[in-house]
């Protein structure tokens, strides 16, 4: 058909015979590895190898959560957007969504420098942060196991990319209300158009306001979220799209520290209440300011060369005021344990980071090889001014709190200038990184890649310590008909341990990570199923540890210690045409020392609070046509099995099952309603530290219902 509209016979020439008909525009649905994905099934990621490449041709674990997925839960925070993943177990407790990436864990190792935003690290080297809000993230993606080959320094167990929302092909225009429990209130908004009318400027405004309490007395959650961002897109060979982001917390950290009796067993006066604060409302707080910055440029250079450019600036700044459990002496009545001994601390942090992901993507197809060559620089800035208090006694009466009856709002004395350590912290790292992905005849799937990094860091007044690593990553799959693909790989991480051993003199070595996994995708054709299975070895090495040859020095630290995290993990994600739609996961793992120091006397035990057993199961069911057109149901349940309270493997936790549910109703095309509830059955396990009288207990976080009102318009 040419461009008029105008038909042409089948011999070339016009036919009076064959009818004129309108122009048709076909637009492509392919999906973006960095876009938005139509439902609970991710084709795509540039997570696993920065090339966008097909998730079943990633030797190497990965989940995608999508948008839809989000929503449809009802998930507001990042512990919930991940609580239905593999291979992630989250502790149960009141500060899980104050920092959210330390209440995290990926194959039994922490989240805290796992986080990342479209690809490039957010966290690494700050000592606390910010909240992620989800709100303006299009899906959040998790790669298992070690990733320092395309992302420099981080932790074996893998790392969370959360992918942000960028500007729309098509108008998008959102704006909702949710009122919930503990006074929840959120009002967001979500708008999205060009700005010529060739399509060229597109624009996209996301922003967020939320003042809400919690289940603890005193502790808000309140929240200001706003983030724009601009595409220019001339041409199918230029796209450049900025980003900005604003984000204001103000909460305060729900610290608890209650006896057994009271909460595990029965106390001489009743039970404490799951809602009781241990601080003083009128001094303590948790305030984070974030703004960043960020540019992602794509250019084609050539039809088979292309040119990628992340970078990204970020400013946290935070006020850490705390009142909580002394330390060094949790109770004044050890007999009744009631009172509780209070301490206090001041901290003000100022964080900037700075990173840059430059690299080259290379396409060339010849005979039955079709390789994509990707080279990349990739560089990482942090600068940290902190002032810290540290753990100060408090003095007098103030010190004192009845968990049954408290009484807020004593005099005590504040930090003091002369109580203070201010120190200064530059950090730079520089990778430099390789990785082929070539597949062969359309079966065989190859992927080998290594970087190198030099890693310096300048802290006060200390002298300059530079490491540097390299880090290596093979992998093979192989595509059988019917959708199935096996795959083996192997893959490190890094960590750079600052510092040296005072005794000794002896500069530290980073932290390495080794992994062998193997797994089997099954994604068969024309059906909107997802199966993988896979199985992982994770040692952790060079971790510091008492020297076992000098154990009455606790300065004397070197790297003996070795971690290792072994299991398996089962994920099934369904996306079918009857509208029914389910995420379903199960992870087995064992998470113990390899190798202590001293006297070793944890050398093969468990880990603490590392669950041998994780399973979750959402179903998520949408009435298409009838009466009931426009209901959606939506149900899961989240089980997390025991683990060692203790590190010498004596105590447990306590299993946890919570039930999740969401029902949902589109009143027509434009305004939906859905009610969502966490933890339906308001189960709230206790956590105890141990079994004698003196450890300290947790509740688990009780029930949480949220409404939401949302108008969508074209």
């Amino acid at each position: 058909m040419g461009a008029s509209g105008a038909v042409v016979a089948a011999d070339g020439g016009d036919s009076d015979a064959v009818s004129e008909l309108s122009p048709i525009d076909v637009v492509g649905s392919a999906e973006r590895a960095d876009g938005p994905v139509e439902g609970y099934l991710a084709g795509r990621s540039d997570t696993g190898t920065k090339t966008g490449a097909p998730i079943i041709e990633t030797p190497q674990s990965l989940s995608v959560v999508t948008r839809e997925q989000l929503e449809d839960r009802g998930a507001i925070d990042l512990v919930e957007g991940v609580a239905y993943t593999p291979g992630i177990s989250i502790q149960n407790r009141a500060s899980q969504s104050v920092i959210d990436s330390f209440s995290i864990r990926l194959r039994g190792f922490s989240a805290q420098d796992a986080t990342f935003r479209d690809g490039t690290q957010l966290q690494a080297g700050l000592a606390y942060d910010a909240p992620l809000e989800i709100y303006g993230v299009e899906r959040i993606e998790v790669l298992r196991g070690p990733a320092s080959v395309l992302y420099g320094q981080g932790q074996p167990g893998g790392l969370i990319n959360l992918v942000t929302k960028k500007p729309t092909d098509e108008p998008l225009h959102e704006f909702g209300m949710q009122l919930g429990s503990d006074n929840h209130r959120r009002v967001f908004a979500d708008v999205s158009d060009a700005l010529d009318d060739e399509g060229d400027w597109r624009y996209r405004l996301t922003g967020m306001w939320q003042e809400a309490d919690s289940h603890i007395d005193f502790v808000n959650d309140d929240r200001i979220y706003l983030a724009p961002s601009l595409r220019w897109q001339p041409s199918e060979a230029t796209r450049w799209t900025l980003l900005a982001r604003y984000q204001v917390n103000e909460t305060r950290y729900p610290w608890s520290a209650f006896p057994r009796a009271g909460t595990k067993e029965p106390g001489p006066n009743g039970r404490i209440p799951d809602n009781r604060y241990i601080g003083e409302p009128g001094f303590d707080r948790y305030d984070a300011t974030t703004v960043g910055f960020g540019s992602i440029l794509e250019q084609q250079l050539t039809d088979w060369l292309a040119f990628e450019q992340n970078l990204r600036y970020r400013r946290v700044r935070y006020d850490v005021l705390d009142v909580f459990r002394n330390y060094f002496g949790p109770y004044i009545d050890d007999e009744l344990r009631t009172l509780l001994n209070r301490g206090i601390r001041a901290r003000f942090d100022d964080g900037e980071t700075i990173t840059a992901d430059n690299r080259l993507v290379a396409r060339v197809d010849h005979g039955s090889f079709e390789h994509t060559l990707l080279a990349g620089v990739d560089y990482k800035r942090l600068k940290l001014n902190s002032r810290d208090s540290g753990f100060l006694t408090i003095e007098g009466p103030a010190a004192e709190l009845d968990l049954f009856d408290p009484v807020y709002g004593r005099d005590f004395t504040p930090p003091q200038p002369e109580d203070f350590t201010t120190t200064r912290t530059e950090a730079d790292q520089i990778g430099l990184y390789l990785q082929e992905h070539v597949r062969i005849a359309d079966r065989l799937v190859l992927n080998l890649g290594g970087r190198y990094d030099s890693v310096s860091e300048r802290s006060s007044d200390a002298a300059e310590e530079d490491q540097s690593e390299l880090s290596l990553r093979a992998g093979a799959v192989y595509l059988f008909d019917g959708g199935w693909a096996p795959y083996v790989s192997y893959s490190e991480s890094f960590a750079p341990e600052y510092g040296r051993n005072p005794v000794s003199g002896a500069d530290y070595d980073p932290i390495r990570g080794e992994q062998i996994e193997a797994g089997l995708r099954w994604r068969p054709p024309g059906v909107g199923l997802a199966v993988t299975a896979a199985a992982f070895d994770i040692l952790r090495s060079n971790e510091l540890e008492q020297n076992p040859d000098n154990p009455g020095n606790p300065q004397d630290q070197v790297q003996v210690g070795e971690t290792r995290s072994r299991g398996a993990e089962l994920e099934v994600l369904a996306d079918l045409a009857t509208g029914l739609q389910l995420t379903g996961g199960y992870t087995w793992q064992q998470v113990e020392v390899e190798e202590a120091g001293a006297s070793g006397t944890t050398e093969g035990k468990r880990l603490t609070d590392r669950p041998e057993h994780l399973a979750s199961l959402w179903l998520d069911y949408s009435v298409v046509g009838g009466a009931l057109d426009g209901l959606g149901l939506g149900a899961g349940v989240r089980y997390t099995g025991t683990s060692f309270a203790d590190t010498a493997n004596t105590f447990k936790y306590p299993v946890a099952t919570l039930v999740d549910a969401a029902v949902r109703y589109q009143l027509n095309p434009q305004i939906g309603l859905q009610l969502s509830v966490t933890n339906l059955l308001d189960e709230q396990p206790v956590y105890c530290g141990g079994q004698q009288p003196t450890a300290t207990c947790d509740y688990g976080v009780p029930r949480e219902l949220l409404g939401t009102l949302t108008y969508r318009w074209q």
